[in-house]
């Protein structure tokens, strides 16, 4: 009996861990995240410089030099401290797209524009080259 209940404790144990109701916990791949607004058959994505970040480790991200975290459960994206504290966006492949306060779409969308650099001080700024 006893070794029974230390089996399914180990086996338990051994599952892996599930995020609360919202979805998976995981990570936004690294790197520069350009945002912009977009454009339709005549006219080009208006870029928002204003909005871009950088993603860095541990689940955080640099915007204008200054380090903040986020949480992505599901497909829902949430800055949680930092100078975007409070911005959420929805995943949609490889795009984040922002979501107003009345959790709708919103026409903001970022995509990752390029790798992050060692220093992690990769112009937050710049726009993809």
């Amino acid at each position: 009996m006893i070794r029974a209940a230390t089996t399914a404790i180990v086996l338990l144990a051994a599952a892996p861990a599930m995020a609360m109701p919202g979805g998976v916990m995981s990570t936004v791949s690294q790197g520069r995240w350009t945002c912009e607004l977009p454009g339709d058959a005549t006219t080009p994505p208006t870029p928002r410089p204003e909005n871009n970040f950088s993603i860095v480790p541990d689940s955080s991200y640099l915007a204008g030099g200054v380090r903040g975290t986020y949480l992505l459960l599901g497909n829902k994206f949430t800055m949680t401290s930092g100078p975007f504290a409070g911005r959420r966006f929805v995943k949609v492949g490889l795009t984040l797209i922002k979501l107003g306060p009345d959790s709708k779409r919103e026409a903001l969308r970022c995509v990752r524009a390029g790798a992050v650099r060692d220093d992690y001080s990769a112009d937050e700024g710049a726009s993809a080259q």
